[in-house]
């Protein structure tokens, strides 16, 4: 899907030069420069993606795994809540 992205965005870009070297005006320079952002864009994400990615875990069989991109809190399931 993402190189689907970069590669309209590359086509974007070209077409946004093109308009630009043939009619110089804020429109075409508008139309540059969002082009070239989703073509930035388009790689920091792949990146992004690709960091989060890589998440490992072994666990014996009588042992329980919690994986989680943020904050967990883990308790005793045997325990009481409410003990004194």
């Amino acid at each position: 899907m993402t190189q689907i992205i970069k590669f309209l965005a590359v086509v974007a870009l070209v077409a946004s030069i093109a308009w630009l070297a043939s009619d110089p005006g804020f429109e075409p320079a508008l139309a540059l420069v969002g082009s070239m952002s989703a073509l930035v864009s388009a790689f920091v994400v792949e990146k992004r993606s690709k960091r989060h990615a890589r998440q490992h875990q072994s666990v014996s069989n009588s042992s329980m795994g919690i994986q989680a991109g943020g904050d967990v809190s883990i308790g005793d399931i045997n325990s009481d809540k409410h003990a004194k």
